[in-house]
């Protein structure tokens, strides 16, 4: 019987990942995070600074910047060759199969080198997840890793998981087997990233990773959680809510957008009574994209509440 790993859907993952295939559908073909190589270049250094600074790497955006640029910095030489590497593995991306475990050693491997003994292999020995002094979790045995990657992967090349929660519930089963002996916050972010690249290839220059900085104790507290509750909905929630972050500031709003709030403008007027969550369903988007909708057309003076928020009504404004 093949592998499938504990999970449930729930109204909050189903919401995020309607806002996230939304935020998504506003981002251009045209527009930078899509086109521009200096974007690319930028998001890419702010990606591999933030992945390190939570392994504890001492070097600030600007050394890595320096270094990435082929430039002598002033430094710990470990902090530094972990910055060399982590730019070889993440331009590995296009040319890496996300179903294949070959690859996942290679990437490993160009991001481990000469920072950990077995660069490129699976662990020999047991090893745990620490935040600070603390174990949150043990990994595998590691005589049964190779078995547990192989079927994690096998779930991955055949589920019929939406790709963008397929690349959550595989980043904690990845983070819970914890296959190497050293790298695997970082190779698992890394492939995270690949994964949504292989759904839009625009998401590949995303920086997940900074979200992640941004809330590292909350990144092991959920860890933690989905470890505790054998099922991985806490951190997946995390990772889609890093992933909206991530993505909000590239969304613009395009003829789409245009229409759903005609469409908001037309539901009031003729449901004056009406509230957020109808709304939502009526246009069949999250309740978040509603709430924005809603702000929108209040601040541009075309809808107007009277009354209380309890008992009040809409009034559009022509």
């Amino acid at each position: 019987m093949s592998y499938e790993p504990p999970f449930e859907r729930n109204d909050r993952i189903d919401a995020l990942c309607m806002e996230i295939a939304e935020l998504v559908g506003m981002i251009s073909p045209q527009a930078p995070l899509a086109k521009s190589p200096t974007l690319h270049r930028e998001l890419r250094i702010k990606t591999i600074h933030s992945s390190l600074l939570i392994e504890g790497n001492g070097l600030n955006e600007q050394a890595v910047t320096a270094i990435i640029d082929g430039k002598r910095v002033l430094g710990d030489r470990r902090d530094i060759l972990e910055v060399e590497n982590a730019k070889r593995a993440y331009d590995l991306i296009p040319d890496l199969d996300p179903y294949s475990i070959e690859d996942l050693l290679m990437a490993h491997r160009a991001m481990m080198e000469g920072l950990v003994d077995g660069a490129g292999r699976f662990r020999s020995g047991n090893v745990g997840v620490f935040d600070g002094d603390t174990l949150i979790h043990a990994g595998t045995p590691a005589a049964y890793v190779p078995e547990v990657m192989a079927d994690i992967f096998g779930w991955l090349r055949t589920t019929t998981v939406h790709p963008l929660l397929a690349s959550c519930v595989f980043h904690f089963e990845f983070e819970f087997c914890h296959p190497f002996a050293d790298g695997n916050g970082r190779i698992g972010r890394l492939w995270h990233t690949l994964l949504l690249s292989r759904w839009r290839s625009v998401l590949a220059w995303l920086p997940v990773e900074s979200a992640i900085c941004k809330r590292q104790a909350g990144y092991y507290a959920a860890l933690a959680q989905s470890d505790t509750l054998g099922s991985s909905e806490t951190f997946v929630e995390f990772m889609l809510e890093c992933i909206r972050e991530s993505i909000v500031p590239f969304a613009k709003p395009g003829d789409g957008h245009d229409l759903a709030k005609a469409r908001a403008l037309s539901y009031f007027e003729g449901n004056p009574d009406g509230n957020v969550a109808a709304l939502s369903e009526e246009l069949g988007c999250s309740k978040r994209s509603a709430e924005r909708i809603v702000a929108e057309l209040k601040e541009e003076g075309v809808l107007v509440r009277e009354g209380s928020a309890r008992s009040g009504s809409w009034v559009v404004v022509r």
